[in-house]
């Protein structure tokens, strides 16, 4: 332990060496946040053109809602960009179903019809004008997507209720009127009759059919997150996968100036010397993580929500970030080679990970490719706390993987470690 100790402690001075290095690691994702939040803030804003050209799925539940709904969920399946998923292996979805898709990440947004729907619509009471109490479809919203995800749904949701719910009930008034008051009249009159109720009651009056935004289950808060919230998460995560230049670039200055042999010599194992090189740099990790959310959160306005939950994901994500440096620099030949590798795979991993672009509005494989990713639990794990207001039980599934993520990094650099 003494000499791990030993060892850290040099690693911290050679850091403090070059404090013009650590000020462009710094700066770097800093850099980032800022421009692309200022760039992009009208893509997570109410009214912003539509970003994808993927169609977005939407599980619907009917259930007893009847044909009306079945109208409905029709024609919203004809919507272009929109696509309607009825079953769930091979079963209808019911509503619980439903909100515990959404509720698991599986669909941004989803839609379930009341029971009843379509015997309202037959209520003697509406059909002679008279006001009753409104049924809701709701439309169930992870908090996490943005209104330009979830705002074409709701806007065809609406326009395709009014025209079905009231193309139903002028007929259904039409019929009831002709019944009991115009069947003795003549043909022409009756014929005439029926066309100008058609055409004044179209779209005319109030609806007995109203959507209603809610939340899954189990989703303290129904916030939607802004550029700072995408972001500030986002290049905090890609910004801590940079320490591995850093770290190459140590690890092969001190086998080109001897430090390596010098410290095979000593009776020491290759793990001390490993954890002797993570730990400053861990630290530095953790450092750049507590800067970036500063900034957003006094520059920006960031709402932070469970610190310790905040705390526990930066934790484990500097873990990996510094496990991915140790494990870069086994691999690779040369500093150059080591680098540019660095470079490669953090841009990589990052993009499919989602920090340029919300994976939410990625193609459903590249989301699944992106599940490969440490970037991609991390950011997850952020959008629980500061979006979904999560704490501790929300995040450890994400936590967990990424500790996963930093053991099996850590075990290729301890094997490949090289002293000269």
């Amino acid at each position: 332990m003494r000499v791990t100790l030993a060892f850290t402690i040099k690693e911290f001075l050679l850091l403090l060496r070059d404090p013009g290095g650590l000020f462009v690691l710094f700066l770097m994702p800093v850099m980032f946040m800022v421009v692309f939040s200022l760039a992009l803030g009208g893509l997570f804003e109410e009214g912003a053109a539509e970003g994808s050209a993927r169609a977005l799925e939407v599980p619907v539940a009917v259930g007893g809602a009847g044909e009306v709904a079945e109208q409905v969920v029709e024609q919203l399946d004809a919507t272009e960009g929109l696509a309607v998923i009825r079953e769930q292996d091979g079963q209808a979805l019911t509503a619980d179903e439903v909100a515990q898709l959404v509720a698991d990440g599986e669909y941004p947004v989803g839609v379930v019809f009341p029971a009843g729907l379509t015997a309202l619509l037959e209520d003697p009471r509406i059909l002679m004008g008279e006001q009753v109490e409104p049924l809701e479809v709701d439309v169930i919203v992870d908090p996490a997507t943005t209104a330009q995800v979830t705002g074409p749904l709701e806007g065809a949701l609406d326009a395709v209720l009014q025209q079905v719910v009231g193309q139903r009930l002028n007929q259904a008034g039409m019929a009831v009127w002709f019944e009991q008051v115009a069947a003795g009249l003549p043909a022409e009159l009756r014929e005439q009759a029926a066309a100008w109720m058609q055409q004044s009651g179209e779209g005319a009056g109030a609806l007995p059919v109203t959507t209603r935004r809610r939340v899954p289950p189990g989703v303290e808060r129904e916030q939607f997150p802004d550029q700072y919230q995408q972001n500030a998460a986002a290049y905090t995560v890609m910004g801590v996968f940079f320490i591995a230049t850093v770290m190459i670039e140590s690890i092969f200055r001190e086998r080109r100036s001897g430090a390596m042999r010098r410290l095979r010599a000593a009776p020491v194992g290759r793990a001390p010397i490993v954890i002797s090189k993570l730990a400053p740099f861990y630290v530095v990790n953790l450092i750049q993580i507590v800067i970036m959310f500063a900034i957003a959160r006094f520059a920006f306005g960031l709402e932070l929500g469970f610190i310790p939950a905040v705390v526990v994901v930066s934790a484990a994500l500097a873990l990996v970030a510094t496990g991915m440096g140790i494990a870069l620099a086994g691999v690779a030949r040369s500093e150059t080679q080591g680098t540019g590798l660095a470079v490669i795979v953090v841009l990589t991993t990052s993009a499919l990970g989602g920090v340029m672009v919300p994976r939410f509005i990625m193609p459903e494989a590249m989301q699944q490719i992106g599940n490969i990713t440490p970037q991609a639990w991390a950011i997850q794990a952020y959008q629980d706390v500061l979006v979904r207001g999560q704490g501790l039980g929300g995040i450890w599934l994400e936590a967990g993987v990424l500790l996963i993520f930093a053991a099996v990094f850590t075990a290729i650099g301890v094997w490949r470690f090289r002293f000269d």
